[in-house]
């Protein structure tokens, strides 16, 4: 009897946990998140900190859109080089983001301060306008910032 008990409070225990983890996974699975970087070369940690989450996000299920505004737009510029941080190749971790469905807006008003022309944008990344930039930040459940 006892053995019985053991073994259906395992089978319980096991169900629970089970359903917590497909919760757990269908809220990611909802999720349209926008990770806005802002830094690039002056702030290498918080750019790959902003990429790698969006990244890892990405691959929980959320819909993940990369915002870049401020020194950030010189990431989406083909004539810029990646920088490397640490033993992190930030190319690397972009191209991984943009293979796996991940999509770069880069801001309209900073391309144009910094010199970023759209035709310059480096394949996968789309310049955004006022009205779409608005739009994507109303639409989107979460915001993280770097």
């Amino acid at each position: 009897m006892a053995q019985r008990v053991h073994v259906l409070a395992r089978s319980v225990l096991f169900l629970v946990l089970a359903l917590a983890l497909s919760a757990a996974q269908a809220q990611t699975e909802d999720k349209n998140v926008v990770v806005h970087i802002g830094q690039y070369s002056n702030d290498l940690h918080s750019m790959t900190m902003g990429l790698g989450l969006a990244d890892n996000l990405q691959k929980q299920g959320a819909t993940v859109t990369v915002f870049l505004d401020r020194e950030a737009v010189r990431i989406a510029d083909r004539g810029q080089p990646f920088l490397v941080y640490g033993d992190t190749d930030t190319q690397g971790l972009m191209e991984a983001f943009l293979e796996g469905g991940g999509k770069v807006v880069i801001c309209p008003h900073c391309a144009e301060l910094g010199g970023v022309e759209r035709s310059e944008l480096r394949d996968g990344m789309t310049m955004g306008t006022m009205a779409s930039v608005a739009a994507l930040f109303m639409a989107a459940d979460l915001v993280i910032d770097y």
